[in-house]
């Protein structure tokens, strides 16, 4: 029997311009569960871990960035666990200046060929072990996706592939994504295929067993990736495949939507997202329902961001519905002016162009509000 970690999709040094300040805290975030992969790799007893591409968020991280790589793949070699890695599509080999050009990575198998001339054969958990794998490049790999077909060999054959599956919901359609099938990854007669690229954890099943396996982003890179992230444990032996999800993640990210009906004035809107408070937390959160006073989103941002690591206000809230807004139709003011003409154009717009309208009418109720001294 033999016991792998499989990862993929590190994106260790990635730029998030979005969180500002906590930029440096996020990159952190991400070198602590690469080191949590490590540790949770030496605690499992396992013989090989499998980076199944974009370990590095580009072909050149900081030197810093690399020296913690060299020191966690170092543990593992030092408790006789082999790191296998595979160039990605973020860390691709095609710069000269590389990272897996420039750096070394004692003691583990790095698969840089343009393709699989013969499978690495490795000893691993006193087994015999053939890895395939190879890495883009544009002039000489179209055809490499063929070079993973199984060799002889008595032992165990493992492929590690950073490809694109057809039919997936993320399927893209560049050459440099190797877009595969599933009966032609079957077709490669590998005991198991370590697959990366894709964010989302995915088993690929067919005939009562288990082909290959995507684990998904082991951190939340940009909200769609919410959630607990994972890292798969496999268990191979002759015949069977057994894959099991670990959560690895340092924080979690998070849609939401809150209803907000009947909300009166900023302090009970404030009330309501604090409620959802945690400092561990990416939170994109969709405002909703018909509100009773403007809301501004820069005045909420301030009183409530400081509760989450992020949050990110979307204001779908209806104010047009609303009392409020029924209350000053009817001033003689510039403000019940514009109500009255947007009821107008409002009567006859399609569905799409009143979200349009509803939008331009928030962002001027809340302009008036705030002149006139509102709380909101």
């Amino acid at each position: 029997m033999l016991r792998i970690l499989h990862t993929a999709d590190l994106h260790l040094d990635a730029n998030f311009p979005s969180l500002g300040e906590k930029e440096s805290q996020r990159r952190e975030d991400y070198l602590k569960t690469f080191e949590r992969i490590v540790t949770l790799a030496i605690k499992s007893e396992v013989h090989l871990v499998l980076f199944a591409g974009d370990l590095f968020d580009s072909p050149k991280p900081s030197g810093q960035t690399v020296g913690r790589v060299q020191a966690g793949l170092k543990r593992l070699v030092d408790r006789g666990i082999l790191p296998v890695l595979l160039p990605g599509t973020h860390d691709n080999l095609v710069s000269s200046e590389a990272v897996y050009r420039r750096s070394s990575f004692p003691g583990a198998v790095l698969l840089d060929a343009p393709q699989v001339e013969e499978p690495v054969a490795v000893t691993a958990g006193g087994q015999q072990v053939y890895l395939y794998g190879f890495a883009y490049r544009s002039s000489v790999s179209d055809q490499a996706l063929g070079s993973m077909q199984r060799r002889p060999g008595e032992g165990l054959h493992i492929g590690v592939l950073h490809g694109s599956r057809q039919g997936s919901p993320e399927w893209d359609y560049r050459k440099k994504d190797l877009p595969f099938t599933l009966p032609g990854l079957k077709h490669w007669g590998l005991d198991y295929v370590a697959l990366g690229h894709y964010h989302s954890y995915e088993t690929l099943q067919d005939g009562g067993r288990i082909w290959a396996c995507y684990p998904g982003s082991p951190e939340g890179k940009r909200f769609g990736e919410n959630g607990p992230r994972h890292c798969a444990l496999v268990t191979l032996a002759a015949g069977k495949v057994s894959v099991e999800a670990i959560p690895v993640q340092t924080r979690i990210l998070e849609e939401r939507t809150l209803e907000l009906s009947g909300c009166e004035n900023i302090e009970a809107a404030v009330a309501a997202i604090s409620a959802l408070a945690n400092p561990n937390l990416l939170l994109r959160l969709t405002l909703g329902g018909i509100v009773e006073a403007p809301l501004a989103l820069d005045i909420l941002q301030g009183r409530c961001g400081g509760e989450f690591f992020h949050l990110e206000l979307l204001d779908r809230t209806r104010l047009f519905d609303s009392d409020f807004a029924k209350r000053i139709v009817a001033e003689e003011t510039v403000r019940g002016l514009f109500v009255r003409r947007l009821q107008a154009r409002m009567a006859q717009a399609a569905p799409a162009e009143r979200l349009v309208l509803e939008e331009a009418f928030r962002e001027v109720l809340v302009r008036f509000h705030a002149f006139e001294g509102g709380a909101a």
